[in-house]
């Protein structure tokens, strides 16, 4: 094997909670009452001249360091790899089992399947380890404008109200004009594709896209679109492939079809993934493999900053009372917080991480500012912080800017992004 030989393992591990348990995604919990498409923890890993890199794909909502730091330690421990080089990116599906408790709600998490987590996640790295081959990487990209949207409209009072918040948005007298949306969106779909050297079948692919992974929202646990785009690209080339989904800086983004309809966006972006790895380009000549990671030291929020309608104006009724509570929760937090960032490369392919929930407008920073010629992001990456929103966006108000919704001051968040970009630079350099 020459030095710049890539070499590529994929695995899977099914890590579907009991039926019955609290499902994640809204203020409230629902009870589950099936299982519409497992959920997995999915591992690729990659080795280059003596460096190896894994990027586990986790159809969660998030995992606090806790358990990801427990799951890195564990696949380090039976690799021999560098947990700094260990990337635990959960999809954030919101079909899913807590994994936290407190996230808006106390006692939802099952004791025993948490426990279960680190151990799965570590046999996917595993697996993945033990399925090296040689292999060649192709990227490719599909541009996506429709079934997506940005999820804040600006009121003409200079504040934001969210695109669901209907109750609110459809009363005239409460809400006579809207300006528009807050923001943009990230419409790159990214795909790497890999195949086998000797046969140049393909048998595994890196999917990131910056879209919230929220449009099926039932009471079955589902991967949402990610599983549908992980079906699809199996059905196309076979059973062998082996697809991880890493997300985006999506915060503020969402699908604009949900519910009854989620299935019909989903087929829409599996289409775009499809076209993206049947249209992806081969990188010739040697391909470097690194990662890296640092700790980062930011303040947390203070409990009580905040307009005090912020709550109220979003109509939620009763649902209220949860961010009074939540002003307890975050005030009893440390009130600095050490939290990871990670970045990886692929060849000319650069992938910074952050710790939660990152608003587009971050993510398209992180890529402005990247060294490499492609750059995505994976959010929600080694830890679960929730969101992070911009100085504008804090000014506007919203939800996502609400204590309990949001840990971080804006310098922390800031902090985070200039992290990832300094260790995008370092693995360039």
């Amino acid at each position: 094997m020459s030095e710049g030989q890539l070499r590529v393992g994929l695995a899977e591990v099914e890590i579907t909670p009991p039926l019955g348990l609290p499902m994640c995604g809204g203020l409230r919990p629902r009870t589950n009452v099936g299982v519409d498409d497992p959920l997995m923890a999915k591992t690729l890993l990659a080795e280059s001249g003596g460096q190896r890199i894994a990027v586990v794909g986790v159809d969660l909502i998030g995992l606090t360091r806790e358990y990801a730091d427990a799951a890195i330690a564990e696949a380090a421990r039976r690799t021999g790899m560098d947990p700094g080089t260990i990337m635990v990116s959960c999809s954030h599906t919101h079909s899913g089992p807590y994994t936290v408790d407190n996230l808006y709600s106390p006692n939802v998490t099952d004791a025993s399947y948490m426990a279960s987590l680190p151990g799965q996640i570590a046999e996917s790295v595993e697996r993945a380890a033990a399925a090296l081959r040689p292999a060649s990487l192709s990227i490719g990209r599909s541009l996506v404008y429709h079934g997506l949207h940005h999820r804040r409209v600006l009121t003409k009072e200079g504040r934001a109200l969210n695109t669901w918040l209907s109750g609110a948005l459809d009363d005239l007298d409460y809400c006579p004009q809207v300006l528009g949306s807050c923001g943009p969106i990230d419409p790159e779909l990214w795909l790497l594709r890999f195949d086998d050297a000797e046969t140049g079948k393909p048998f595994g692919a890196l999917v990131n896209f910056s879209l919230h992974v929220n449009s099926h929202f039932g009471t079955s646990y589902s991967a949402d679109y990610p599983g549908v785009i992980a079906a699809e690209l199996r059905r196309s080339f076979g059973p062998q492939m082996i697809s991880v989904f890493t997300a985006g800086a999506c915060a503020n983004v969402n699908p604009t079809l949900g519910g009854p309809q989620w299935r019909q966006g989903a087929d829409f972006f599996a289409r775009q993934a499809l076209m993206a790895a049947r249209s992806a380009r081969l990188v010739t000549g040697p391909v470097v493999v690194g990662g890296a990671r640092r700790e980062v030291e930011v303040p947390r929020r203070p409990a009580v900053n905040r307009s005090p309608d912020s709550v109220s104006r979003l109509r939620w009724g009763s649902d209220d009372e949860v961010f009074t509570d939540m002003l307890d929760v975050i005030g009893a937090m440390p009130e600095q917080l050490v939290l990871p960032v990670n970045a990886m490369r692929i060849g000319p392919f650069g992938l910074a991480s952050n710790p939660g929930e990152l608003f587009v407008e971050h993510g398209l920073t992180i890529k402005r500012r990247s060294p490499f010629k492609h750059t995505a992001v994976a959010e929600l990456t080694n830890d679960l912080i929730l969101y992070q929103p911009t100085r504008q966006a804090f000014e506007q108000e919203g939800y996502e800017t609400l204590v309990g919704a949001n840990r971080v001051t804006i310098e922390g968040i800031e902090k985070l992004v200039d992290a990832a970009v300094e260790l995008l630079e370092q693995l360039h350099g």
